[in-house]
């Protein structure tokens, strides 16, 4: 009978060691998934988008015809860039990568919906690195 006991003891003993780590593994793998989604999902895009649009509208003088196009070219590079966002810590490179894409996109579309002037004064507002302080470096990098 203490055969047995001490058996059943071990026995439920091992069985509750190995379900202990296979948890901590789950627990680990369950923390890193949603860090991940939390950067994404707390990155705001309506809220960047009028930051943005708050800086270009009076900056670029925007007439009330180019609004919309800028507007709409905002978002979808903003929502390009919620996408790309959670890779930012798993494959930097790539992230970086299609960033440098989605930048020049921008300025590609941007040509197309503002004056030669309005691009002249688009481009010192245009930041150089991620360190810049602006909505449009949040936006761009």
């Amino acid at each position: 009978m203490k055969k047995k006991l001490i058996i059943t003891a071990l026995l439920l003993g091992t069985f509750t060691f190995a379900n202990a780590q296979s948890m901590g593994d789950i627990t680990k793998a369950a923390n890193t998934a949603t860090k991940t989604a939390t950067s994404a999902s707390t990155f705001d895009v309506a809220a960047i988008s009028n930051q943005v649009m708050g800086l270009l509208g009076p900056k670029l003088k925007l007439t009330n015809t180019q609004k919309p196009g800028v507007t709409s070219l905002v978002n979808e590079i903003l929502n390009k860039k919620k996408n790309i966002l959670p890779t930012k810590k798993t494959d930097v490179a790539g992230y970086n990568s299609k960033m440098t894409a989605t930048r020049e996109s921008f300025l590609t579309k941007i040509k197309k919906l503002i004056t030669p002037a309005q691009l002249q004064a688009l481009t010192p507002l245009l930041p150089k690195s991620a360190q810049s302080l602006t909505p449009l470096a949040q936006m761009l990098f």
